[in-house]
């Protein structure tokens, strides 16, 4: 977002530093590109990320912080994290649009266009708990070691929205022109989550067990996109004018659906059991609302997929790439 806006503002700058060509708009065709930086809070397909991390403090840190004040000094433990281990969210994408029209006079203009937004975040975490347990109570009293790794844990949305729209210019001079846009049209979009999982534990004998789980869910889906902002434009030449662009669209989705993967494997120092693996060609996309009751607390959370058929607690998944941005581009009229 800063070097969006250091891009922004410097190219205020410039186009106030630059010599402006007097060219009055006249009625004809154009064509306007340009791309953006956008704000963005894909709630329901954030989800998925703020879940797991939550659940693995949850299960964890809050678990054994708990033993350890209620334990009299027989239980301790360290965690062990790299710097930058966290499952991150989709915050910011990069729309690009392209737009023909037709300027009916100086002010008022009407065009056709097509918007493309990606969006994917990739991250990963890992916490090494190295545990010393002499409770009384416990099986096996002693030290072990707990990891939990998400090597790989990815989201990605993209959007594709065919728009119509209305320019209106609010002031035209000769070397500035200043107004609002809006536009509107459907959304299609397509979503995708890869969560790779791995936990291990291993005691002071050396003896481990480790279970390792991976899904991927894919999704399609439709709905309705709309943008309003406010816009400065200033010709470099001729036919060829600098325009910036700063305001709000919306963009939500809804009824997605998708194929999905599910792989799980179990292992110990022994024996490696049975690889599962299930895997289903259509499925639909719902959140999920959970709560988990331990001795040492709550935690309700919310998480995504499309193979959650046999829950009752679900609600409608939605994929809102609706926020705030910043857009730079070129206005080419003939």
């Amino acid at each position: 977002m800063k070097r969006m806006l250091v891009v922004f503002f410097l190219s205020l700058v410039l186009l106030g530093a630059m010599p402006a060509r007097n060219r009055e708009k006249r009625p004809g065709f154009f064509i306007e590109a340009s791309a953006a930086f956008a704000l963005l809070n894909p709630r329901d397909l954030n989800a998925a990320a703020a879940a797991q991390q939550n659940l693995t403090v949850f299960n964890y840190n809050e678990n054994y912080e708990w033993a350890r004040r209620n334990s009299g000094g027989s239980f301790s433990y360290a965690l062990e994290e790299p710097n930058g281990s966290r499952l991150q969210q989709i915050r910011s994408g990069l729309p690009i649009d392209l737009r023909c029209g037709y300027a009916f006079n100086s002010r008022i203009a009407v065009f056709l266009g097509l918007q493309y937004l990606d969006s994917r975040r990739s991250s990963s975490m890992q916490q090494t708990y190295r545990v010393n347990d002499l409770r009384p109570d416990q099986v096996t009293p002693g030290i072990y070691m707990t990891e939990i790794v998400y090597p790989d844990f990815f989201l990605a949305a993209r959007a594709w929205i065919p728009q119509a729209g209305l320019q209106f210019d609010i002031f035209n001079k000769r070397s500035w022109s200043g107004g609002i846009r809006l536009a509107a049209g459907p959304m299609f979009a397509r979503l995708r989550t890869i969560e790779e999982r791995r936990y291990k534990k291993t005691d002071a004998d050396g003896y481990w067990i480790e279970r390792r789980y991976i899904t991927d869910m894919k999704g399609q889906g439709t709905g309705f996109a709309w943008e309003a902002v406010v816009r400065l434009a200033r010709p470099v030449s001729s036919r060829l004018s600098l325009i910036m662009e700063g305001g709000y669209a919306g963009r939500v989705g809804s009824s997605f659906s998708g194929p999905g993967y599910y792989e799980s494997q179990e292992r110990d120092a022994n024996a490696v059991k049975d690889l599962i693996r299930n895997q289903w060609e259509k499925g639909e996309w719902r959140t999920l609302r959970e709560k988990i009751h331990q001795l040492w607390g709550d935690l309700e959370y919310t998480r995504s997929g499309n193979y959650f058929t046999n829950y009752a607690n679900t609600g409608e998944f939605r994929l809102d790439l609706s926020g705030w941005q910043l857009a730079i581009g070129l206005t080419l009229a003939f």
